[in-house]
């Protein structure tokens, strides 16, 4: 048996993580795991940095900001699979409910404009500006955020104030009124509405149907010395993957991920966030779980577009060092999967299902649409 530690946030969407160790399918590939449950992404990229971790559920932006030389740079991650789509929720406090209905702000956009409200009456009142908390500053959370201000011609440096706090303490915050708002995996978006302290604006489906947020991070050095572990550990997730996006085994797995262990939130905000309405979390592991190149690359340009980095970097290579496709197709042989032809796709512009080429057979994909009607092409046509 070969022996590794991984990290973990408590969210929904580490829910192959907990599922593979709960089920036994690392045991079942010849592995030994030890989980550990980590409070913020901060201490997993250091303790994947300084090899107290061997492997972790990390934000698909974190390895490529260690790509980008943004924050500590020891060693390198590589990412042989997403762990899913979907999973965040974007919340306000129940002070800035009646806003939001009075203009009747059912879409992102009308949203954003009433929040602009806000910012302009506080502003008119010399009060102090919006606040909004993020679990780290270089997270698809962030980009998000940004992304729907912006929409609304909101300035998110000059006319939000940022903070950074792990995902399960904002719903506290919110209720203390030390933030205004915030973005996060579930469920604590749900805890905080379900409190009564928040309301939950929108979720990752309403920005983009089939948004990457997270993937399996691997030590670089690990990944090296161990090519046939990674090659397990991703073919274990695959497998956790196949039996938690089976619609029968919902029950069980809302009951695995409340586990003080693992998430330990109350079942009831678990169920909330999982179900219809909820978060969008998708674990399916022919369409969630591939990690496109293409993604890689819409996440860099976010970096390039908020003044995070600037554009002289080698993007195709940093994308190709950190996201391993290579590695994914070869977990999935013998698991009847169908394998994407191509590393990168056009991200947006598929409102309904459409087919991917892919061998033995297409792949019949959910909608990948963005809110603004936007379509990313990291490939010229």
């Amino acid at each position: 048996m070969l022996s590794l530690r991984i990290g973990f946030s408590p969210l929904n969407d580490a829910a192959l993580i907990v599922v593979a160790e709960a089920l036994g399918t690392y045991a079942a590939e010849g592995l030994d795991v030890s989980l550990s449950r980590e409070s913020n992404w901060s201490n997993i990229r250091d303790k994947l940095s300084y090899g107290l971790l061997d492997a972790a559920h990390v934000l698909a932006t974190m390895p490529l900001a260690r790509g980008l030389g943004l924050g500590p740079t020891l060693g390198q991650i590589v990412a042989p699979m997403a762990l899913g789509a979907n999973g965040n929720s974007v919340v306000v406090s129940s002070r800035l409910k009646a806003v939001f209905e009075d203009h009747g702000a059912s879409t992102l956009i009308a949203t954003a404009r009433a929040l602009r409200l806000v910012i302009q009456n506080r502003r008119a009142a010399s009060d102090a500006k919006v606040t909004l908390a993020i679990p780290f500053t270089y997270s698809p959370h962030h980009f998000v955020l940004r992304h729907w201000l912006a929409a609304a011609g909101i300035d998110p440096d000059r006319q939000v104030q940022w903070v950074v706090l792990p995902p399960s303490r904002m719903a506290d915050h919110l209720r203390d009124g030390v933030i205004d708002g915030f973005c996060s995996g579930s469920p604590w978006p749900q805890m905080a509405e379900l409190n009564g302290d928040g309301v939950v604006l929108f979720s990752d489906p309403a920005f983009w149907t089939l948004k990457p947020e997270k993937l399996l991070g691997v030590r670089g050095v690990w990944a090296e010395e161990n090519p046939d572990g990674v090659i397990a550990l991703t073919r274990a997730l695959l497998r956790a993957a196949q039996w938690a996006s089976d619609p029968a085994n919902s029950t069980d797995l809302a009951e695995i991920l409340s586990r003080k262990a693992y998430v330990g939130a109350p079942l009831e905000a678990i169920q909330a966030a999982l179900g219809e309405g909820g978060a969008g979390l998708v674990l399916d592991p022919q369409t969630t779980t591939f990690p496109w190149i293409s993604h890689a690359k819409w996440f860099m340009g976010q970096f390039v577009r908020w003044g995070l980095t600037t554009g002289d970097h080698d993007f195709d290579a940093i994308a190709r060092k950190v996201y391993r496709p290579d590695l994914w197709r070869e977990a999935a042989s013998g698991l009847e999967l169908n394998v994407p032809e191509a590393d990168e796709k056009d991200e947006g512009g598929q409102t309904a299902p459409w087919s991917l080429p892919a061998r033995p057979e297409p792949i019949l994909m959910p909608a990948n649409a963005l809110f603004d009607g936007g379509v990313f092409r990291s490939v010229a046509s």
